[in-house]
């Protein structure tokens, strides 16, 4: 798997469509933009996606010409894959992409990109500050300089001279385990026929062989690195679910005393910040009223700066096929295996049996919530508020509609439940033809249980997402659930569906299959895995950055 980074500025328009073209399942896709252009990754997202492709963009400000290695680093700083790609200048990525490479191609007489695809965790080794460029691509791109003219790489013998030595040594002082990497692959480079790899020893007075002979067994095992969670919420990050500390045991462990990170679960629960401080939010709807710059890598909280993970930012929610928070509560998995098992069964015939028989035409269950401040846009981050819209969408629905939730009349809280969860599925199982899962915010990598809840119980959902919405990665069939995304609440009143005919049932029935087919083992164990890898590699990274 591949990770393409493009930094966009100064990129051809064309160069994300051919990332696209090139891309497969399970490559991850980062875009770097410091353009300020708010529809720039918009058109980006709405591009023709393989899927199983994970798109992360990072938004940062205005960067001066000479910081790509900043960029470069930000980039670098949420590669989740085994290789990686860097894209910049006027690069094109044309013709066939090598997928798999096993070392480090230094130089070469006619450079082309697939040469330049380096193993992620050995580039990632010679970061060092994350503020300040990386010695080895800037090496490289002495090597490999990128002309505007032609827009493709320069086909000239490259001379990297000792700048490139130089780096590649601070790649064996930097990590034991990178010694024996340099050691396997040194014949390569020295066997290369092209005249730059014979040049890198030639041109350096750096003892490189010298190193490699004095070179110590690698280290067996690190220190766990220790995290203290604070405030009220603190019971609202990944770190707190009893069910996911297995994916990180090995890595990360948690104090009450002093710890390598301070993790907060909510920008107000920052009061008095210290050490190495980092906001870690599963919930977009607080960020979004609350954080000073929701789709910032670092925000200044109570006058101290602090890390920020949530959607946006971390590739910790970024799931490949089942969503960050139904993998919090194991009883959300087993209901759903339970259900959408005996939903498979039935017939298109018997769903529009089942439908036709209901009484109830929609069911809102969603907290009251019409003041002004819920009606937020972020359109940069492609971030909507809809606490208040899909309240107002409820209170002018039309036909035999049921309201629940709290501030609606004789409704309490769900919190006041042993289990909120099993309590809303045994209630609605087959008693609405509609059922509202319209989330609090509107985000794309957010996706809650309540879209899987509408179809566990029976229940056409109504949705709203943006074609960069996640949802669309499942594959569902669009006709068996209605995208409100656009409309104002009283349009989407007025086009609800009031029936259901064959078309709809035979989608929906097919939908259910597929739901089914979802929530197999080995899907949630590579899910739960890749989320512990992301929790990990997130962590380690602002342990070893420090305090900003």
């Amino acid at each position: 798997m591949i990770a393409f980074i493009c930094l966009l500025r100064g990129a051809a328009p064309d160069l994300p469509a051919q990332i696209a073209a090139q891309a497969q399942p399970g490559d991850q896709v980062i875009l770097v933009d410091d353009s300020g252009d708010d529809d720039a990754l918009t058109r980006i997202r709405a591009l023709h996606w393989p899927q199983g492709v994970m798109l992360t963009p990072i938004v940062t400000g205005a960067m001066a010409p000479g910081d790509g290695g900043i960029a470069t680093n930000l980039a670098l700083d949420r590669v989740t894959t085994s290789h990686v790609l860097i894209l910049e200048g006027a690069t094109q990525l044309t013709g066939p992409l090598a997928r798999t490479l096993d070392q480090i191609l230094l130089c070469g007489p006619s450079p082309v990109l697939s040469q330049m695809i380096f193993p992620a965790t050995k580039l990632r080794r010679t970061e060092g500050n994350a503020r300040s460029d990386i010695a080895f691509m800037w090496a490289l791109r002495q090597a490999y300089p990128v002309t505007q003219a032609t827009k493709t790489w320069a086909q000239t013998t490259p001379n990297p001279g000792p700048s490139l030595v130089t780096a590649v040594d601070a790649l064996l002082t930097d990590d034991q385990a990178a010694i024996q990497w340099v050691k396997s692959s040194l014949p390569h480079w020295l066997s290369n026929p092209a005249p730059g790899a014979r040049l890198i020893l030639n041109a350096s007075e750096i003892p490189l062989n010298q190193s490699l002979k004095t070179a110590t067994p690698p280290q067996i095992g690190t220190a766990k690195l220790t995290i203290a969670l604070r405030g009220h919420h603190a019971n609202r990050t990944p770190l707190a679910y009893s069910h996911l500390a297995p994916l990180w045991a090995d890595h990360l462990t948690l104090t009450d005393g002093t710890a390598d990170l301070e993790v907060y679960g909510h920008p107000r629960d920052i009061i008095t910040p210290r050490g190495n401080s980092v906001l870690l939010s599963e919930e977009p709807f607080w960020d979004s009223l609350l954080s000073p710059a929701p789709l910032a890598d670092m925000i200044t909280l109570q006058g101290q700066r602090v890390h920020q993970l949530n959607h946006h930012t971390s590739a910790i929610f970024a799931y490949d096929r089942i969503p960050y928070f139904v993998l919090t509560d194991p009883r959300y998995i087993s209901a759903y295996q339970r259900l959408f098992a005996r939903n498979a069964a039935l017939s298109p015939a018997d769903w529009q049996a089942q439908f036709a028989a209901r009484q109830v035409d929609a069911f809102f269950m969603a907290e009251y919530r019409m003041t002004g401040v819920y009606d937020f846009a972020q359109h940069e981050g492609d971030i909507i508020g809809l606490c208040s819209w899909r309240t107002r969408l409820a209170l002018t629905t039309p036909g035999h509609v049921q309201r629940q939730g709290a501030g609606w009349p004789g409704s309490g809280t769900r919190f006041d439940l042993t289990d909120w969860h099993d309590d809303k599925l045994r209630q609605l199982d087959n008693h609405t033809r509609i059922l509202s899962a319209v989330e609090n915010t509107h985000q794309p990598a957010y996706l809650s249980e309540k879209f899987f809840d509408a179809f566990a119980v029976g229940a056409r959902p109504l949705y709203y997402a943006s074609p960069a919405h996640s949802v669309h990665t499942l594959g569902l069939p669009q006709g068996s659930w209605v995208n409100l995304h656009g409309l104002t609440s009283d349009q989407a009143a007025s086009t609800l569906p009031t029936s259901e005919d064959a078309d709809f049932c035979a989608a929906y029935a097919a939908t259910q299959t597929m739901l089914r087919d979802l929530f197999t083992e080995d899907t949630i164990a590579a899910e739960r895995a890749r989320l512990g890898r992301a929790v990990i590699a997130d962590l380690q990274r602002l342990a070893e950055s420090g305090p900003v």
